[in-house]
Formats: structure tokens, sequence, C-alpha cells
């Protein structure tokens, strides 16, 4: 549990620093007032790899993450090691549909299997507290 709630931490890392560059992604992809495990998912993971796959081959290595804002490398050492939990070397899709899942079930607070405007704002109000 711990160990997941550490990688939520590493998807806010992400979230941070899309914030930072004044930009929010709309995860209501089909702007129909629900968020669905699909763009949810389709929502991080895109933005994600956009934003760090500098080679474009389609999976972070660990050269490519950099945690925003010149954070220390500690940080960014243990926020590897929760991103890649197959410890390949390299974040793959389906480790960051994985953890958008898990942060989806944790935002999903009626447990009606889409995410609301209201949940999705909790989500990124509690940004930061992901971690515990």
């Amino acid at each position: 549990m711990q160990r997941l709630i550490i990688a939520m931490a590493a998807l806010c890392v992400a979230g941070s620093a899309q914030a930072q560059m004044g930009q929010r992604a709309n995860p209501d992809l089909d702007k129909d007032g629900r968020v669905t495990l699909a763009e949810f998912r389709k929502s991080q993971g895109d933005g994600m790899m956009a934003r760090f796959d500098a080679n474009k081959d389609g999976k972070i290595a660990r050269g490519e993450l950099k945690p925003p804002g010149g954070e220390g490398a500690g940080r960014g050492d243990r926020i590897w090691a929760m991103l890649d939990a197959n410890k390949d070397g390299a974040v793959s899709r389906g480790e960051m549909d994985a953890l958008a899942k898990a942060r989806f079930e944790r935002g999903d607070t009626n447990k009606d299997g889409w995410l609301s405007k209201g949940e999705i704002l909790t989500l990124r109000q509690n940004r930061g507290r992901d971690a515990g």
C-alpha cells in the first residue's frame, strides 16, 4: 500500500510540472461531463509520455525523468523506483496506466465508475498530499 501511495506522488510530480507550465489537461476528452477510466488513463499517460519520453521510443528511461523545479536526485531516485514497477530500467505505458488506474479509483469517491468535475478538482487539490 505504501508503494502505491508513493507511486501516486510520482504522478503528482508530472501534474505539478504541467501546472507550472500553466497548462491543465482536461481529462474529459469527449466533453460529456464524466471522466471514464479510459479517458483518465489517456490524459495521464499521454501527458507523461509527451513530457518525459525525450527520444519518443514509447517508454521513459531513467535519464529522461527529471523532477520539476530542480528537486534533488534523492527524490528523483525514489520516484523512479516507484514508477518502474517491473525494474526493467524504463517506464512503459502499461506501468503509467496502472498508476493512473490507482489514482482514478482513489478519486472516484462515490464508486460510480467515473469522475465528476468535483472529484477531478479534489484530486488536483490533493496533489502533493497523495503520499499521505
